[in-house]
């Protein structure tokens, strides 16, 4: 069976979350991770195009082309406030991806990460904690309220009664506009609940186990590659935490001597800097800021055909290109991420920037609509967490063949319907050899109804047609 390459890069990386980390001006809640890879044999002449690419836009003198050439500051607007140099650039970058070519990325947020942390023991009967544990994130991440990010990241034990006073506060301040901020008062109300269960922080390390357990998820749904590689830029902890996952075969390397680890490099790169000036447009500039309604600047949307041309190629590689339900990993809290892919197909609707620029003063309106839309969404997926997920430290779980479900309906004779040993949902498909397959978290409920009302027996086998719609995934027999 043919080898696979794959290379690992990251960015907005805090191996300790300090006070000082915080309150730094480049520091984002983001960690964003970037893997790139492709079949071994398609590797040497990959290497010469990016050569190739590398010599036509790197400073004379400089070692290798890094995603630091790229200032923060010429994403202010997304790819409007790219200088045409960069627009460029990163078009170039972008079309060395072609159909062959493997796309996995992960957006974790070091807020959540510390609030899960923060309740280690909570389970209340009646009470989704996850979506609390989401929803303290957010109003963290939004209003970066000062005392709380200081016992966060100074004083630990002050943490507890600094987020109950900022709940507190909230829910005053939101009764000057409850018809907007119902919702959001309401999680406050619930979170104060539990914050009798909370305990003060041990430590802010932080650990590297989420973007690979993703990693393992995307592998899971190309069962062709088992034979594979993952090289990591020189980062004993990253590379430390992929091998006790339970990754076969892990180097480290110098990115200097590595196309594969800087081409991570400049996609991770990419991708922060797009989710950080997200993330400034998202944030409140004053008390209030905070009562209206947050929509993006309608400059984001006042661009050329160049720049609409850069938007859908990002949008080929991170989206269309090689589709499967675990290439974009995120955890509860992914916000950004989800806005920034709603970013993508949003452009995706308009042929040119003369129709983008028909309806200017509507678009951020429109878009603040389809970003609640997809918020929604995802809202829903993260409700209810699949019990069957296995743990971090049980990650060769994650790597049984998984169905790959896209908007493409696809078509497949199921000869039994099943839940693992672990509970995970699960067909058996009928091939020259029978093979089984575990299905995604969200057909759960179709497989448990069919065993419940005893269907399996009566329906099975047949045709199975899977398919994503709107953003949900069908399971629907023929």
């Amino acid at each position: 069976m043919a080898k696979y390459k794959f290379y690992y890069d990251e960015t907005e990386h805090s191996r300790s979350l300090s006070y000082k980390t915080i309150v730094a001006n480049e520091f984002y809640d983001g960690f964003v991770t970037a893997i790139v890879g492709w079949a071994a044999s398609d590797e040497a002449d990959l290497e010469r195009k990016y050569a190739a690419f590398e010599t036509k836009y790197r400073s004379p003198g400089a070692p290798e082309l890094k995603s630091t050439s790229l200032n923060k500051k010429q994403f202010r607007y997304g790819f409007r406030s790219l200088s045409k140099a960069n627009v460029r650039m990163i078009g170039d970058y972008l079309n060395l991806f072609d159909e062959s070519a493997l796309v996995y990325y992960s957006f974790s947020s070091k807020v959540e990460h510390l609030i899960y942390r923060l309740f280690p023991q909570c389970c209340i009967p009646g009470m989704n904690t996850n979506l609390l544990m989401y929803s303290l994130a957010k109003l963290v991440v939004q209003y970066q309220p000062e005392k709380v990010v200081e016992a966060f990241y100074g004083n630990s034990n002050h943490l507890v009664e600094a987020v109950r006073g900022f709940l507190l506060d909230r829910i005053e301040r939101n009764a000057h506009n409850n018809e907007l901020k119902h919702s959001e008062t309401e999680q406050c109300k619930l979170i104060l609940a539990i914050m009798s269960t909370a305990t003060p922080l041990d430590n802010a390390e932080w650990e590297y186990c989420s973007p690979f357990e993703g990693f393992a998820l995307y592998l899971s749904e190309h069962p062709n590659i088992d034979n594979y590689e993952l090289v990591i830029d020189r980062e004993e902890r990253t590379a430390e935490t992929a091998k006790e996952l339970g990754f076969p075969f892990v180097r480290q390397v110098d990115s200097a001597n590595c196309f594969g680890v800087r081409m991570a490099d400049m996609l991770a790169g990419i991708l922060g800097k797009l989710l950080k000036s997200i993330r400034t447009e998202l944030t409140y500039l004053s008390s209030e800021d905070e009562l209206h309604k947050k929509l993006f600047d309608k400059r984001w949307f006042d661009i050329d055909d160049a720049r609409l041309g850069l938007y859908k190629q990002l949008r080929r590689v991170l989206v269309q290109s090689d589709k499967c339900w675990y290439k974009a990993y995120g955890g509860g809290y992914s916000d950004d991420l989800v806005v920034l892919i709603a970013l993508l197909n949003f452009f995706s609707n308009f042929e040119n920037s003369e129709e983008l620029k028909k309806n200017l003063d509507n678009h951020p309106e429109a878009f603040n609509a389809r970003c609640c839309r997809d918020l929604l969404q995802h809202f829903e997926i993260i409700k209810f967490p699949a019990s069957w997920r296995a743990g971090i430290h049980n990650i060769r779980s994650h790597l049984r063949p998984r169905l790959s479900v896209s908007v493409i309906p696809t078509v497949y004779n199921v000869v039994k319907v099943m839940f693992g040993e672990d509970g995970a949902p699960m067909i058996v498909v009928r091939q020259p050899n029978d093979a089984a397959y575990i299905l995604p978290d969200e057909l759960a409920g179709w497989v448990k109804l069919l065993l419940d009302t005893g269907a399996v027996h009566l329906l099975f086998p047949c045709d199975v047609r899977f398919q994503i719609v709107d953003g949900i995934c069908r399971a629907d027999i023929l």
